[in-house]
């Protein structure tokens, strides 16, 4: 395995994480415009990466995560309805760390 994917592993499993605990927790709103930022963040690299040596489908997931995460127009909804979005993502980034980190570059 490439240092680089070793490194966009290590950071998507690091956002899943924050936003499988931000599902659970209560924290301050500074902290969740942080996450959706940095989320959203990781989804455009992620859908550019993917169009660039992936699975198409993967494509259109990370642009309608980009979209709803965006900090330009952002979806405003209260913090128990970002709740499960929040778990539902971070579950997706974690599925989307283990395949990208056992697929085999010639897969694809």
């Amino acid at each position: 395995m490439g240092s680089k994917r070793a490194v966009e592993v290590a950071l998507t499993v690091l956002l899943a994480i924050f936003l499988i605990v931000a599902a659970e927790g209560r924290y301050t709103y500074g902290f969740y415009v942080m996450l959706r930022l940095s989320a959203a963040v990781g989804a455009v690299y992620w859908a550019v990466r993917v169009y660039n040596s992936g699975p198409r489908g993967w494509l259109w997931a990370f642009l309608a995560v980009a979209v709803l995460l965006n900090p330009i127009l952002p979806v405003r909804m209260h913090r128990e309805d970002w709740q499960p979005i929040d778990l539902v993502l971070g579950v997706l980034l974690l599925g989307w760390s283990g395949f990208w980190l056992i697929r085999k570059p010639h897969d694809l």
